[in-house]
């Protein structure tokens, strides 16, 4: 359903779930822009189990219903829940104690997040439901997060994968339910994780699926197969070229070094940023870091480009004008993330015609693969990784990448985009 000419909503109302917004990280923030934009074509409401107040401060002044609790669910750790699976076990219960007006909504849509599926049981049974897996929960089914920054693991990984036996059989439960259910759809944010989907579902891929494509369904409505539905970015806060209050944006940052890569994401093995380090030895270059992460890790990370020769600069969190004037001045944005199921990284540095040079795997090469603007490159060729830095100093080559990514970036990865896949998922 589409929003009329004089600007007047759709009509559509939706319900859209996420178990919590407490970290507050990519996943999130894109999620709280798509209901930033959703809000001014649907009638929009947010059910959440814990929703920080930060969080409530980046819906800005959007229109939407907040459906929580009195006070935010205490997430159950240690051990022991996580043998028993008390974190699901308590959202579910916490779930039931929010009253939800069921009849005000035409569609559902989930994202993936420790608590979400477990709105599942009570979701009326005429209503479509869109499961937007971002992936299949990395904690349960890969090693990645058990990690140390430099890879090697935190404790057993054979002990790790035990501990969560409970919860993987939860996870694929409640999955089975939802594919069970007429009007149903789940999808991954990529090509890459609607793979992922078949491997740990055993859901069918059919790899011609555009994004956005409703599956294939039974005679009873069900689902056959996963899907996808690609993230975007908010095109308006990625300018082209950078305005006055952006050119003056870092002056009250600490010192940024003249000649430097960005690496967006958290530190740690998972976002590859240990890997990263290592590749800029003898380049000159130094590594400036965004994202956050513990000190005991940022700590490790800068010891170590001392020892190696390369310069660490870890940043506060920045405003988005801030953000931008950072990437705008780096020789390229880099990720040797492993198996990143989307990222982002590559496409908002493509809007501001920034070279992204990225580990050729997962999400990157599904979304990078199609377009002449920046480079995918063999997680361990250091020799390739340091010619692309070079390569990335060209001006003329700059240019080229940048004129074929943000007409790429503007086409296929804008809100508009997003919206109308999803409208097509739910069925209406």
């Amino acid at each position: 359903m589409a929003a009329s000419k004089d600007g007047e909503k759709s009509g559509l109302r939706v319900l859209i779930v996420r178990g919590s917004f407490a970290s507050l990280g990519g996943a999130e923030r894109e999620l709280l822009q798509l209901i930033r934009a959703t809000a001014q074509r649907w009638e929009v409401s947010l059910a959440c189990l814990d929703f920080s107040e930060d969080a409530k401060a980046l819906l800005d002044d959007a229109s939407v219903r907040l459906l929580l609790p009195t006070n935010p669910i205490q997430w159950p750790n240690g051990a022991v829940a996580e043998i028993m699976a008390k974190a699901s076990t308590s959202a579910e219960k916490m779930w039931r104690n929010i009253e939800i007006p069921w009849d005000d909504f035409d569609a559902v849509h989930i994202s993936v997040c420790r608590g979400s599926l477990e709105l599942l049981p009570l979701i009326p049974a005429h209503l479509p439901v869109h499961y937007h897996c971002l992936e299949p929960p990395r904690w349960l089914y890969e090693d990645v997060l058990h990690r140390q920054i430099d890879g090697t693991p935190k404790q057993s990984l054979w002990l790790t994968k035990m501990l969560f036996t409970r919860q993987r059989k939860r996870d694929r439960a409640y999955v089975k339910k939802l594919i069970q259910r007429p009007k149903a759809s789940i999808s991954g944010n990529s090509m890459w994780i609607q793979k992922r989907l078949n491997v740990v579902y055993g859901l069918a891929c059919d790899a011609s699926k555009e994004n956005g494509q409703p599956p294939l369904r039974d005679t009873n409505g069900c689902p056959l197969e996963a899907t996808h539905v690609m993230h975007v970015i908010d095109w308006t806060l990625w300018p082209k070229k950078a305005s006055k209050e952006e050119r003056s944006a870092l002056k009250n940052v600490e010192a940024v070094p003249e000649h430097y890569v960005v690496t967006v994401g958290r530190i740690s093995h998972v976002k590859g940023t240990w890997e990263t380090l290592q590749s800029l030895a003898n380049t000159q270059l130094a590594l400036v870091q965004v994202g956050g992460g513990d000190e005991a890790d940022k700590t490790a990370l800068i010891a170590e480009g001392k020892r190696i020769g390369v310069e660490v600069v870890c940043m506060p969190r920045l405003s988005q004008t801030q953000l931008c004037a950072l990437i705008r001045g780096a020789r390229a944005m880099v990720s040797h993330a492993h198996h990143e199921p989307f990222g982002l990284t590559p496409i908002e540095a493509m809007a501001i015609g920034v070279p992204a040079l990225m580990v050729d795997e997962g999400g990157f090469a599904c979304t990078m693969a199609s377009v002449e603007s920046g480079l995918l490159l063999a997680r361990n060729d250091l020799s390739s990784w340091k010619a692309a830095y070079l390569d990335a100093k060209d001006p003329i080559l700059r240019e080229a990448w940048a004129k074929a990514g943000r007409p790429y970036v503007e086409k296929n990865f804008t809100l508009e985009v997003q919206i109308a896949a999803l409208e097509r998922m739910f069925l209406l």
